[in-house]
């Protein structure tokens, strides 16, 4: 697994060309006497002359917005919310955010960046080393940074260098619960890694080397169960983790000042010598060569190619266990990563790496691991440069599809998997007429067996829309949301004349689902052009608890991190920094894994300068992975189709309306294999499930 441990990154630094309002053009004085016309010699009027002359044209006056009374002022309504079955028509404003969320991804965010903008982090040291010939002695003791999974509290024991391999230092914590390793067992590992090592970097590519501590070889940190666990002595065998990778320690002291400064994974030390210890090992050092290419790569292919590295290294009974959980409930939303029970997302995206590394071959699946594009767009890069006949979502199908069919002869190596795999339970259908209404996850799938003799009718509705977040726009029809990645950077921000108030507020409604002391989300203000910002302080942020940031990662004092079950209304003193230009930044930082909803603001305003935004136009914002978005997007729904004409099975994709309506007839056939039918729903972004129904008659 990985560590979940959050750390700093680069921020942009936006210089915004100030929104401010246009003076109104100056009208001419009247002269303090009028002037008259001789009565006796009346003015003339000249003879029009031959040549044609143009009406002049009078000067564009600007007129001064609206000064709008705080008193008086209210939002608009909300916009009037669909039915869960929704059969109202996708409107251009929905379609356009669908169109955003699914490629404005988030940027990888960069730790050194964040730190100088809100920590003053300057004068960072060049961190180059020389290369290490010569390795560590076996004997050397150091203290180094290790952290509790569970309550993310971070210590430093001291750790004792015990054995040196071609590829990997094992050092060992001298905290209690952890027993002294033998000679055989330190060479067994030893061994074992170094043979781990050339096989993963084959199929996975290679890891940073010699890396930022200028040494080739990879420091395995043995820790006690007590360092790593809440746990003591008496019940340290409950302690759960086996291993994580920390993307910290290889980050600068001074930005991170835990970093261990070398490229290394911690494992619990007492499972050292068995089998396991060996696996995990395969699994840890897939998370470190991944690192280096796509760090903030999505869940499924972050987890699921190291646990495909432990079956290709051969381990493969944990990853087929993990897979057949996943199999008996594949109604299980493939972009998403949960907080709690993890082993079938596990199971899930290693069937899923499987099937890719089945599909590209061992070569092109090298290219998969290390191509720096998130999910299924590796897919579709790969499939551009090397000339592929898929894309990623094609594959995604092609993947539901086998699911179901994989181990059954003829299928082909299309919807090749693994010996040892199961196949997608299924619900049967064996009454006719049948009604079904219920829902399916976001890029999942439901599977129906059908079963009768004859034809039979299906007549499918699936909703027009689905929400984007467990809250909608609190007024009109658009808020603005930050995009969901792992390891990324949102901010939207907004440049602001403040010189010429003596007083102002921000006032905003925040809508926060952020997984709890590891993600962060922040409102800021910068007075130097956006070079460094300083934290601001809302009655309904975090950090007032030790458990809000156990770790001490969060970049400012005052944040926002779990969850708000729905919209919280802000407000904040500006006063202190009136009499100037201001930035202000909302910003939304994760870590290496495990996104939620996310975070989403509406109604932001400041009073005092006549600033008030509903988010109904960009209205002088400068968006950075943030989505201004409508509170439900088009639903997109799949419809396959498996059938068995001469006991072999045939996949095709039933055409859906426009309206997401289906009538189709399907031949039954008692004596044969039973059609499958696969419902399956693709809207990007959402947490939020798809309604749909269908009778078959």
């Amino acid at each position: 697994m990985h560590r979940k441990q959050t750390i700093a990154i680069l921020i942009i630094l936006l210089i915004i060309t100030a929104c401010t309002k246009a003076d109104p053009t100056p009208l001419p004085k009247p002269t303090s006497e009028p002037v008259e016309l001789p009565a006796d010699e009346p003015t003339e009027v000249p003879a029009p002359t031959t040549e044609s002359t143009e009406e002049p044209v009078a000067e564009p006056v600007a007129e001064e917005t609206a000064v709008i009374d705080p008193a008086t002022f209210t939002w608009p309504a909300p916009a009037k919310q669909y039915n869960s079955l929704s059969r109202q028509p996708v409107t251009i404003d929905e379609q356009i955010t669908f169109d955003e969320l699914d490629i404005n991804l988030p940027e990888e965010r960069d730790d050194v960046g964040l730190a100088v903008a809100y920590l003053g982090v300057t004068n960072l040291q060049n961190h180059t080393p020389p290369l290490v010939t010569e390795p560590l002695p076996v004997g050397t003791t150091q203290k180094l940074f290790v952290s509790t999974h569970d309550t993310n509290v971070t210590t430093s024991p001291d750790f004792i260098l015990r054995a040196v391999s071609d590829h990997g230092y094992f050092w060992f914590d001298t905290t209690p619960g952890l027993d002294e390793p033998t000679n055989e067992a330190l060479l067994e590992m030893s061994d074992a890694f170094d043979e781990i090592y050339e096989q993963t970097t084959f199929y996975f590519g290679q890891e940073s080397s010699p890396g930022v501590d200028g040494d080739p070889r990879i420091h395995i940190v043995n820790a006690s169960p007590l360092s790593v666990c809440n746990v003591d002595l008496d019940n340290a065998q409950t302690c759960g983790l086996l291993g994580y990778v920390a993307t910290s320690n290889v980050l600068p002291p001074e930005v991170y000042p835990t970093s261990n400064q070398r490229e290394m994974f911690i494992m619990n030390g007492s499972v050292f010598g068995s089998d396991t210890y060996i696996e995990v090992l395969a699994h840890e050092f897939r998370h470190m060569i991944e690192n280096r290419y796509d760090v903030n790569d999505i869940d499924w292919a972050v987890e699921g190619s190291a646990m495909l590295a432990e079956d290709l290294l051969g381990f493969p009974a944990d990853p087929i266990a993990r897979g057949n959980l996943f199999l008996t409930n594949p109604d299980q939303q493939l972009n998403s990563w949960p907080d709690g029970y993890t082993i079938p997302y596990y199971g899930q995206g290693y069937v899923m790496n499987r099937f890719i590394f089945n599909r590209l071959g061992e070569d092109l699946y090298r290219v998969f691991a290390t191509h720096p594009d998130p999910g299924l767009l590796a897919i579709d890069g790969i499939a551009a440069e090397f000339g592929l006949d898929f894309t990623g979502m094609e594959l995604w199908l092609d993947w539901l599809a086998a699911l179901a069919i994989h181990d059954i002869p003829g299928a082909g190596k299309k919807y090749a998997l693994r010996k040892g795999l199961q196949t997608a339970v299924s619900t049967p259908i064996n009454t006719f007429p049948t009604k079904v209404n219920t829902t399916v996850n976001q890029f999942a799938a439901d599977y129906y067996e059908l079963i009768g003799e004859g034809i039979v009718t299906l007549d499918f509705t699936g909703s027009n829309h689905v929400p984007l977040l467990d809250v909608q726009p609190l007024s009109g029809q658009s808020m603005w949301v930050a995009n969901r990645a792992n390891y990324s950077m949102v901010n939207l921000t907004h440049e602001f004349d403040l010189s010429r108030v003596s007083n102002a507020t921000l006032e905003y409604a925040v809508f926060q689902d952020i997984e709890a002391a590891f993600d962060f989300a922040y409102v800021s203000i910068s007075t130097d052009g956006g070079t460094t910002w300083q934290g601001l302080v809302a009655n309904n942020m975090q950090g007032t608890e030790f458990e809000d940031d156990p770790s001490d990662v969060a970049y400012t004092d005052r944040f926002y991190s779990g969850k708000s079950n729905g919209w919280l209304q802000e407000s904040v003193d500006l006063t202190p920094y009136t009499g100037q230009a201001v930035q202000i930044r909302f910003e939304y930082i994760t870590d290496p894994i495990l996104t939620l909803g996310g975070i989403a603001f509406d109604n932001i305003a400041i009073p005092e300068i006549n600033f008030y935004d509903d988010a109904e136009s960009d209205n002088g914002w400068e968006a950075n992975g943030f989505v201004r978005a409508t509170g439900n997007i088009p639903q997109r729904w799949h419809l396959i189709l498996i059938t068995f004409p001469n006991g072999l099975p045939v996949v095709e994709q039933i055409p859906i309306n426009e309206d997401n309506t289906v009538t189709a007839e399907i031949l039954l056939d008692s004596e044969g294999e039973r059609p499958l039918l696969i419902v399956a729903a693709s809207s990007p972004m959402t947490l939020q499930s798809a309604n749909y129904q269908f009778e078959t008659r």
